[in-house]
């Protein structure tokens, strides 16, 4: 989907989407736009991890949300998907509700196109400045989102709750799944982790434990009805499927860490960064190491 060869790129879109500026580096392809806050990579390594994260979550949950919206989306209704990378979760959503139209917006390209339902639609805009505000007053009836703890600062998330409310019909619902910072039992390795990872974001003024706090931010918006649901998902073969799975992605995942961590901590370096890892790996293998989510639903 990519070529390394390439060192910098832009997408260009219609009047509707953004243009996002992409730069090569260490073999990643990131973001190099003043306006796009997010820190991890945009390349087809991450797309990978994307697809596997997504079929985790499926059976982590059970299903595609937990909001009690099924009977309205077989009837039909409007689902915007924040954030939704190559777009899995709206695919998914757009074939089990025929009746619904998902709209999907990220700001990298790298949604999947191939035997697209014709009830989705995918949009290149960045929803942590002003892409929400090409949407109309109440124009959706769900909005969804998922992992942008490390995609919006502060600011930013507090700003896109409002707009996601000011976008939702009236007894329209809003679900956020986002993960914590933080690796249950783990041993030295893993805990250096959590220390620079937590170190990176906060130079970005971004909260390693903005999940514990999403439930207050949406209750202060004035959103009603809200639920919150916690889940402790394993790393490694002792977890079962979901463990498995889990470390496939950590796998992934934790290289992709790599470049925010060694460019945003100054005292960590790519051997630091690269030792740490290999000994985390290795606690995996003796430890029931476990990292934190938070599912919140509410109405509007």
């Amino acid at each position: 989907m990519y070529s390394d060869i390439t060192h910098k790129s832009q997408i260009q879109n219609s009047k509707e989407e953004e243009t996002i500026s992409f730069e090569w580096k260490n073999g990643r392809r990131l973001a190099n736009d003043q306006d796009v806050a997010y820190i991890l990579p945009s390349d087809q390594t991450e797309v990978d991890r994307l697809k596997l994260n997504h079929e985790l979550w499926k059976l982590v949950i059970e299903g595609l949300f937990k909001s009690p919206i099924h009977e309205k989306l077989v009837q039909g209704i409007r689902v915007l998907d924040i954030g939704c990378g190559p777009g899995w979760w709206s695919l998914d959503m757009a074939r089990l509700y025929p009746n619904s139209e998902f709209i999907g917006i990220d700001m990298a390209d790298v949604f999947i196109n191939q035997d697209l339902p014709s009830n989705v639609t995918f949009k290149i805009l960045n929803a942590g400045t002003t892409g929400l505000s090409q949407f109309e007053d109440d124009s959706f009836d769900f909005v969804f989102q998922r992992f942008l703890v490390m995609g919006f600062p502060l600011d930013q998330y507090l700003w896109s709750i409002q707009e996601m409310k000011r976008i939702l019909k009236p007894g329209g619902s809003i679900e956020i799944l986002e993960l914590v910072n933080e690796y249950k039992n783990g041993g030295p390795a893993f805990k250096n982790m959590n220390t620079w990872i937590d170190k990176a974001l906060s130079s970005r003024n971004m909260d390693s434990f903005i999940a514990d706090k999403i439930a207050r931010f949406l209750k202060e918006a004035g959103y009603k009805d809200i639920k919150e649901i916690d889940y402790d998902v394993p790393i490694g073969t002792w977890g079962g499927l979901n463990g498995e799975i889990y470390l496939a992605i950590q796998k992934l995942a934790l290289p992709a860490v790599k470049v925010m961590v060694t460019e945003l901590v100054p005292f960590v370096t790519n051997e630091i960064y690269e030792d740490n890892l290999k000994l985390a790996f290795e606690e995996v293998e003796t430890g029931h190491i476990s990292t934190r989510f938070r599912l919140i639903y509410a109405f509007k």
